[in-house]
């Protein structure tokens, strides 16, 4: 079996130095050396072996190749740096000096701005207005109520009791009354928005004084039916 490295697992080489025995000889271990990492072990436990002398006066060599110890390695010294050369101080003055000639020639000959202008001072200007002047429409006057009453009676079935009224003319100021003459209910609707829908009873009444001229559109309504219709004119 084959010794390995402890450190990289390479098979050891074993050093042996061959031992004369009567007729005979054999190799006796010496020590071991790890060929790639010069890892090494003393196997003969006395440090150093000295060779000694065959009776012949000769050296006794070993087969294998001398056990090497591996040479320590050499620490790594780091490169010591130069210390920064130190600025000589009058040329550091000069170098300022120079600099603030520079600004101060360069400010001299740059143009200045214009001063603001006093607001205070100039005259304020009319804008002119240029085209057609806008006419903006204008609603007609309200009138006073003039005190005239007129009674519209009307029927959820029959309508209109007077079929007269059903296109009313009328003075702007006059007021009208909606009595309902039937005896169900039903809805009094301005589709002009003079006032909201109105649910009118029997005998219940609605009334509303017109104070602009116009033609205003009425509906009567029962229940989601409208029924009939029916307009009033407002003339001067």
């Amino acid at each position: 079996m084959e010794d390995k490295c402890p450190n990289c697992g390479q098979v050891l080489i074993t050093n042996t130095i061959k031992k004369e025995l009567g007729q005979g000889s054999i190799f006796i271990p010496i020590g071991q050396v790890c060929p790639k990492c010069n890892w090494s072990k003393d196997l003969t436990g006395a440090g150093d072996i000295v060779p000694k002398l065959s009776p012949e006066g000769s050296q006794i060599r070993s087969m294998e190749p001398p056990l090497t110890r591996p040479s320590p390695a050499k620490p790594k010294h780091e490169p010591v740096k130069a210390a920064p050369k130190q600025m000589d101080m009058n040329k550091v003055i000069t170098v300022a000096l120079a600099l603030i000639v520079i600004v101060g020639v360069a400010w001299a000959f740059i143009p200045k701005g214009k001063e603001p202008v006093d607001k205070t001072t100039l005259p304020v200007q009319t804008p002119t207005v240029t085209g057609t002047p806008v006419i903006t429409a204008t609603q007609a006057p309200e009138v006073t109520p003039t005190g005239n009453i007129i009674k519209v009676r009307i029927d959820r079935d029959r309508g209109y009791i007077n079929p007269a009224q059903k296109n009313l003319k009328i003075k702007p100021g006059d007021k009208v009354i909606w009595i309902n003459d039937g005896s169900y209910s039903l809805t009094l609707i301005s589709k002009d928005g003079l006032f909201e829908n109105n649910l009118l009873n029997n005998e219940k009444e609605m009334n509303y004084t017109f104070k602009k001229a116009g033609t205003f559109n009425f509906d009567i309504r029962v229940i989601d039916t409208v029924k009939f219709s029916g307009t009033i004119t407002a003339e001067p």
